[in-house]
């Protein structure tokens, strides 16, 4: 049977597997559609090791997501959509019962860490000045019971509602990073705690106050980080200024008893530095940055900084001759560390011993491992896989890399009636240099007959596309299902190949790589005679959307396009981004100094050119791409006389594709394959 666009409601997708410090236990989330609902839902799983079967061990209703055993191994922490006020920490025993809420933070918790004697959780949570004193003071408003007096309670909601509404009516904006994702922070931070763990007095049966320790600084934004060995200090990384203006963050450490006393260890280049960890003796912190100070193209690296040296910029980095991007490290034991590594069409997993430098692979395959864990006990390596056949499982194996074992087969019964892609890879060389493309066509087709071709173009633009892409399974199946063959391929600025590869697009978005898809094109028409060529069909999202647009207002190749959440004017783009300072650095100088040089650049400023029917996508919370972008290209169009429309979603932001409403997802596909259907005749 063909695979649907409504099929997505049945997928199931398991990931972020987590394993008991002895080896012996695995749990994992497994992300369901809840269809009642319009929304998701992920009920954690429990494997036992030498048990064949996997059992349910949170209930199903709720979001239960980034389960994490104590390192003593007696509790399971997890976030959950449960809790009254956004997502919070939650705690069971692991050997089942009910889970009690640790957090109650106004906003929820972004992220969260054990102590190493299990008795501490540091947690990040978005804060004002107002919801931090009724944090730190714990004070609980007063509410009251429907029971008793429901009519009082009907006043109390209604009331609880308006305040909300008046807040943000106007909605005064000071700070130039004021949104993220779908929502707005309302002058809220991004701040570091410490929450003692819940006891309970069995005697007079009641819960002791917890104690939440702030150790942060009102006023900047901080990321997740890691405790050292004896629980006493946190190192954290702070953002330098606005994140909005800067890639620069600084790594404190801080003392718990005395929060005040924060140590400067040195500032780091590269957004998003919340990947800090301890070394098992104690001795290294870890964590992500950009190898190349202030050089935005260059792929993530893992650095090292040495606890007790306490010297300013102690920092080296141990993948510095590592020519790949070294992400989701984690320690192994006190001299290796795993990470994994998109490199040429696949990601594995990769060690590296920290006095050597030397790097191995692990666990490696033709398929994706998108996240991965190792037990405390380094007896075992848990890792969430994507794969051509089926779109996420969770697989386990000793620490050597041997003895895998598959503990999921989440789509087992739905694969026995649809039958994935047939797949095929290939590579050329352009400019003396080696390019990775693949084929998508159904597992059964006949060779004589012409089949339209849907070229797919990724995003970032510093992404690498695989065919185990685990977001894009259901949506390329979909098309093939409908009798289109998908080409796609990692042109120059695509991580998975080098620096140099990366940096090529460096001050030139368009035309280099343009001209290496153009010429994938081309070698895979003429390779495969199967394909018409004069039935060829474009589209991307976010970068994809912008190369697609670039691609119909440069040429007239295309017989249909659909550009998704894309960038189509440069100064837009970069002036109402939630991330300004990226592209700066990306065209290398200030925006209004740079005004010719990106506008050139920009599609739009082609528009006149476009013969190809556009179909435009975008969401209206997206902040990352907001879609003033896909106005500006939508009504340009209209102003000179060509075939566009455009498709606006509600509600949701630049992760549509990936994590938007499941009516959306659904929608979204049937749209692209209607106005294909249309045109690509």
């Amino acid at each position: 049977m063909s695979i649907k666009s409504e099929d997505f409601v049945w997928l199931k997708f398991p990931y972020s597997p987590a394993i008991s410090p002895d080896g012996k236990k695995l749990v994992f989330p497994v992300k369901k559609v809840n269809q009642n609902k319009n929304q998701y839902k992920s009920p954690i799983y429990l494997k036992v090791a030498g048990e064949s079967e996997c059992k349910q061990f949170t209930a199903g209703t709720h979001v239960d997501t980034a389960p994490q055993f104590s390192p003593s191994g007696e509790y399971l922490a997890f976030l959950s959509s449960r809790a009254e006020k956004g997502t919070q920490v939650f705690i069971m025993s692991t050997q089942g019962g009910e889970a009690f809420q640790v957090t109650e933070f106004p906003q929820g918790v972004l992220g969260y860490c054990w102590s190493h004697d299990s008795k501490l959780i540091h947690v990040i949570a978005r804060v004002n000045e107002e919801e931090l004193e009724l944090v730190l003071n714990q004070k609980k408003e007063k509410v009251p019971s429907f029971v008793l007096e429901p009519a009082e309670f009907k006043a109390y909601k209604s009331r609880k509602e308006e305040l909300k509404e008046i807040k943000t009516d106007p909605r005064v904006i000071s700070d130039g990073y004021c949104r993220e994702g779908t929502s707005y922070l309302d002058g809220r931070y991004t701040q570091p705690f410490i929450v003692h763990i819940l006891e309970f007095d069995c005697e007079n049966a009641q819960e002791i106050p917890r104690k939440i320790i702030h150790i942060g600084e009102y006023g900047f934004h901080f990321s997740l980080g890691t405790f050292s060995l004896d629980n006493r200090t946190v190192f954290i990384a702070k953002y330098a200024e606005d994140p909005t203006v800067t890639l620069e963050q600084e790594i404190l450490e801080v003392d718990i008893s005395d929060p005040s006393k924060k140590i400067f260890i040195g500032r780091v280049y590269g957004r998003g530095i919340e990947n800090l960890q301890l070394s098992p003796d104690g001795k290294y912190i870890s964590f992500h940055a950009i190898r190349k100070e202030k050089i935005v193209y260059d792929d993530s690296q893992i650095f090292l900084f040495d606890v007790k040296k306490h010297e300013v910029g102690n920092f080296v980095c141990i993948t510095k001759n590592y020519n790949r991007s070294a992400i989701q490290s984690r320690w192994f034991n006190e001299d290796t560390l795993l990470f994994l590594s998109p490199s040429d069409g696949k990601i594995n997993i990769h060690k590296i011993d920290i006095n050597t430098k030397k790097t191995d692979s692990v666990v490696k395959g033709d398929r994706n491992i998108n996240s991965f864990t190792i037990s405390k006990n380094g007896s075992r390596i848990a890792y969430e896989v994507s794969h051509v056949s089926f779109p996420s499982d969770i697989f386990w194996c000793k620490a050597d890399g041997s003895g895998e074992e598959r503990v999921t087969e989440a789509n087992k019964k739905y694969l026995t009636t649809y039958v994935p892609a047939k797949v095929e890879e290939f590579s050329f060389e352009r400019d003396r240099v080696n390019f990775q493309g693949w084929l998508l066509v159904p597992p059964e087709y006949n060779p004589n007959e012409k089949m339209p071709v849907v070229l797919e173009i990724h995003g970032g633009p510093a992404v690498m596309w695989t065919p185990h892409e685990k977001t894009l399974w259901h949506e390329w199946n979909t098309l093939v299902s409908k009798g289109y063959a998908v080409v796609f391929c990692n042109p120059r600025g695509s991580d998975g190949y080098g620096i140099d590869f990366r940096a090529a697009i460096y001050k030139n978005w368009g035309n280099l790589p343009a001209t290496d898809i153009l010429e994938f094109l081309d070698v895979t028409l003429a390779k495969y005679p199967f394909l018409d060529a004069n039935r060829v069909a474009v589209t991307g999202g976010s970068y994809g959307g912008y190369m697609t647009s670039w691609l119909v207002t440069q040429t007239n190749r295309f017989k249909a396009a659909i550009s998704q959440r894309g960038v189509y004017e440069f100064m837009a783009f970069s002036t109402t981004t939630d991330n300004p300072v990226w592209f700066e650095k990306q065209y290398e100088g200030e925006i209004i100094d740079r005004f010719a040089d990106i506008w050139e650049d920009s599609p739009v400023a082609h528009i006149r050119n476009l013969q190809t029917p556009l179909l435009i996508i975008h969401s209206e919370n997206d902040f990352r791409v907001p879609v003033v972008n896909a106005e500006q290209l939508f009504w340009l169009g209209k102003r000179y006389g060509k075939t566009v429309e455009l498709i606006r979603y509600p509600r949701d932001g630049h992760e549509l594709s990936r994590s938007g409403e499941p009516r959306h997802i659904i929608d979204r596909i049937n749209r692209i394959i209607d106005w294909i259907q249309k045109y690509n005749k």
